[in-house]
């Protein structure tokens, strides 16, 4: 189903095949829900969790272009160094965006090496880690309860 739903207004509006419904909430009754859903917290509740596999062998869609796109190298008998632009795009614009990205070629970084000055501290991620100190293995968490 769709809807939008507003917690501040207590409105949900959802499609109807007359137009768009509404179904409007009431501060009391959501008060009174929200001061029993809070003194309940201290009792323990079994609550069916779904065991679903997230991980599988599956990879990630990639996102597809819109529309077909042609491949502009950036520099002339460079073939690795490409850049693509949309077909549907107009031939001035097309011409002009090539240009533009042709004359600023310098901006562009294929590997580390091509950025000279960047401090290696800005691009490697470290964790901190004292090496002084043994490793530790984590706490395991028990996420069900025990029945």
């Amino acid at each position: 189903m769709e809807a939008i739903v507003s917690i501040r207004h207590l409105l949900m509006k959802f499609p109807t095949r007359f137009g768009v419904g509404e179904a409007r909430g009431d501060q009391q009754v959501t008060r009174k829900c929200y001061k029993t859903v809070v003194m309940d917290k201290g009792k323990d509740k079994v609550l069916p969790i779904a065991n679903v596999e997230l991980r599988g062998d599956v990879e990630p869609e990639r996102p597809q272009p819109v529309e077909d796109v042609i491949q502009v190298p950036l520099e002339e008998g460079n073939s690795e160094r490409v850049f693509q632009v949309g077909s549907q795009l107009g031939e001035v614009e097309k011409g002009e965006l090539i240009t533009f990205l042709q004359n600023n070629k310098d901006v562009f970084a294929w590997s580390a090496k091509e950025v000279p000055g960047l401090s290696p501290n800005v691009m490697v991620h470290r964790l901190s880690v004292d090496l002084m100190r043994p490793p530790t293995r984590q706490k395991k968490k028990n996420f069900a309860p025990e029945q």
